[in-house]
């Protein structure tokens, strides 16, 4: 049994922020995740690749506690959420950001009141703080004059800017990010990415952990990559260790080839 106190990364040798040990999770006869084994290192951006249907936003809901493992255990910061209440569980969701893969922002609300919504929600503060938080965030992902646009105003790089500092306005301790490129053209992809480098930088004690199947992405962004397959992590690494890897599985998912062992 793992030791939820002591466990390194392998890949960076930094303090594991979350440990998933032999989890499993079926719908129905659809087994998603097979036993998976999973080191998350604080203060660094972990890539999670792998083809669709791999597991890779099941593996995010668990951790949100939106879903209960079929068998194994996982810990956030040295806790067992699986063995948690739901209201422990929705405590420890608090700790969590999250940056939607269509922002999923509030169509109604302007810029300001959509990143001012989980100030509003879950804490004490004044409408000044609230005000004072709202505009420092908007500044630091560089939406400065939008605050008081709606979402239907934005472009989609706009809207990304906005989920990302509505997901960090709650100052988390861990930062989700469910394929923050998609549907954006190779220069805002590019932009996004620097964002996401520029954000864990501005905050060195943020955990992130990014679903993407942009692998340009993943290779310019990454402290450790993780492939699953089949519902189980088959490979984990450096970047170095990625562009360097003879794996048929590894080669075929980066080159996007028909040719190798996942078939279409």
């Amino acid at each position: 049994m793992t030791d939820p106190h002591h466990v390194v990364d392998p890949v960076t040798g930094e303090e594991a922020a979350i440990v998933y040990e032999g989890v499993y999770k079926a719908f129905g006869d659809f087994e998603v995740l097979r036993g998976l084994d999973l080191v998350v290192p604080r203060g660094r951006i972990t890539c999670v690749i792998g083809r669709s249907g791999t597991g890779k936003s099941v593996t995010i809901k668990h951790i949100m506690g939106l879903l209960r493992p079929d068998k194994g255990r996982i810990f956030v910061s040295g806790r067992d959420i699986t063995a948690m209440s739901d209201r422990e569980r929705r405590k420890v969701r608090l700790k969590f950001g999250m940056v939607f893969q269509n922002a999923a922002l509030f169509d109604s609300l302007t810029v300001f009141d959509n990143v001012a919504f989980p100030l509003r929600e879950h804490s004490k503060l004044s409408k000044a703080e609230i005000a004072d938080r709202v505009q420092h965030m908007l500044a630091q992902v560089g939406l400065s004059g939008a605050s008081s646009k709606f979402p239907s105003e934005l472009s989609g790089g706009m809207r990304k800017r906005v989920g990302l500092a509505r997901a960090l306005i709650g100052n988390p301790e861990f930062l989700l990010y469910d394929e923050p490129t998609t549907g954006l053209d190779p220069i805002l992809a590019a932009a996004m990415d620097a964002l996401i480098a520029d954000t864990q930088a501005a905050n060195p004690e943020l955990t992130s952990l990014v679903i993407s199947h942009d692998m340009k992405a993943v290779l310019g962004i990454a402290d450790k990559i993780v492939m699953l397959y089949e519902g189980r992590v088959v490979h984990e690494g450096t970047p170095d260790y990625f562009r360097n890897s003879d794996d048929a599985l590894v080669r075929q998912f980066l080159e996007g080839s028909l040719d190798g062992p996942m078939k279409v």
